[in-house]
């Protein structure tokens, strides 16, 4: 059984649905903290420069025990990235990641591409809101293979190029490749893609070299 870890940023969330059971670490990242509270979640660890939590709810976590790191707000760095840092130390086979997306997209777009590392790094990692879940495939040294196997009835599937990437080969898909290279000039052909209603393989995408966000998404 895989052991899984989440974090709740201070973006765009909404707790409805969400199986916090399932998680044996949870992290309030910064404002995300506060989704927490309001839920009547106890996390083991908050982290952050805290500019955008209440008072009473840090005192709330000291009171229950709360494991508290705080970071600079001087820093060349996110609180999501400090905090997911944090979490990629710890022997956890997979990450979720909450509140990553939002109104602003600076900070949704940089939240995307801490998946690359956290692939690298062998972490599972994926980015959940109400419309979308997003991972990502980093292929450097040698090609590599991920099924799509989880995706919610009825969720389109979208691969997005970050960068040049060569080899693509999507199999057991409403729209199948073989071997395309996806960059700038073409970065939309791999959107809206569907699992096939019935196929002879597995649905799945191959990148020889390159970097691909996956996103399973609804309107």
């Amino acid at each position: 059984m895989s052991k899984k870890a989440a974090i709740f940023g201070s973006g765009s969330f909404d707790p409805s649905g969400v199986d916090f059971d399932q998680y044996r670490f949870i992290a309030g990242c910064d404002g995300g903290t506060q989704y927490l509270s309001d839920a009547g979640v106890v996390p083991h660890m908050i982290m952050g420069d805290f500019d955008s939590l209440d008072t009473s709810t840090i005192m709330e976590m000291f009171m229950l025990g709360v494991a508290r790191h705080g970071l600079s707000a001087d820093k060349d760095f996110t609180d999501m990235k400090g905090t997911v840092d944090f979490i990629a130390k710890l022997d956890y086979d997979e990450l979720d990641i909450y509140g990553a997306t939002g109104t602003r997209l600076d900070h949704s777009v940089g939240n995307m591409m801490l998946l690359f590392e956290l692939f690298e790094k062998g972490l599972k990692c994926r980015i959940i809101d109400k419309n979308n879940i997003i991972t990502a495939i980093s292929a450097a040294d040698a090609p590599v293979t991920m099924e799509i196997n989880d995706v919610p009835q009825g969720w389109y599937v979208s691969f997005v190029p970050v960068g040049t990437c060569k080899g693509v080969t999507i199999k057991g898909m409403k729209y199948e490749t073989e071997g395309i290279e996806l960059g700038i000039n073409n970065s939309t052909r791999a959107i809206s893609n569907e699992c096939a209603e019935s196929s002879d393989v597995p649905a799945s995408i191959t990148v020889e070299s390159g970097r691909l966000l996956v996103f399973y998404s609804r309107d």
